[in-house]
C-alpha cells in the first residue's frame, strides 16, 4: 500500500471508529464560538454527529450510499431559529471534519467526499425544515436516517439583543 493509500485508510478509521473525539473538536468549536455567557443554544445537531462521522468514516472507506441516509439519529429542527441554525451548525462541522482530515495527512478525495456528504445533509435538513413551514414544499432530494423533531424553544425573558455581523452573514455550503 502506498503512503497516499495508508493516509486515506487511516482517515476513514479514525472517521468510522472514533467518531467522538472528532464529536468533542467540534463541540469544543462550538462552545469557543458563543459571544457570551449563556447564550449557546441547544444545538440541533448533537444528538446525530458521532453517528453521521462514523457514516462518513464507512463512505471513505467505500461504502457507496449516502452517510445522511445512513444516519440512524435524531435531527431537531426550529422553525424559531430557522435554516441559519442549521447553515451555521453545519458549517461548524464542515470545518472541523476538514481540518481533521488535513491533519490526518488526507487528501482531496477524502475532502471532496466529506464536502459532498456535508452538502447533501445541509440541503436535505432546510427542505425538512421548508416542510414544517409548508406542507407543500419539496422534500429532500436525499432523505435522512433517522428521526426529525421539531424542536420548540421557550421565549427568552432577558432582553432581545439586535442581530450581529455574525448572524447576517450569508450561508456558504
Amino acid at each position: 500500500m502506498t503512503e497516499r493509500g495508508r493516509k486515506a485508510a487511516g482517515v476513514a478509521r479514525v472517521f468510522s471508529r472514533q467518531p467522538d473525539r472528532i464529536a468533542a473538536l467540534w463541540r469544543r468549536a462550538r462552545l469557543a464560538s458563543v459571544e457570551g455567557p449563556g447564550s449557546l443554544e441547544p444545538s440541533l445537531l448533537d444528538g446525530l454527529v458521532e453517528t453521521f462521522i462514523r457514516e462518513l468514516g464507512r463512505t471513505l472507506e467505500g461504502e457507496d450510499t449516502s452517510p445522511w441516509s445512513r444516519t440512524r439519529a435524531v435531527l431537531r429542527l426550529s422553525s424559531t431559529r430557522g435554516a441559519r441554525a442549521l447553515y451555521d451548525e453545519f458549517a461548524a462541522l464542515r470545518r472541523c471534519l476538514v481540518d481533521t482530515v488535513d491533519v490526518l495527512g488526507g487528501g482531496d478525495s477524502e475532502r471532496r467526499a466529506i464536502n459532498r456528504a456535508l452538502d447533501e445533509a445541509v440541503d436535505s435538513a432546510v427542505a425538512l425544515l421548508q416542510r414544517l413551514t409548508d406542507a407543500k414544499a419539496e422534500g429532500p432530494r436525499v432523505p435522512f436516517g433517522g428521526l426529525v423533531v421539531e424542536y420548540f424553544e421557550r421565549p427568552t425573558r432577558g432582553k432581545r439583543t439586535p442581530p450581529t455581523a455574525r448572524d447576517t452573514r450569508s450561508a456558504v455550503h
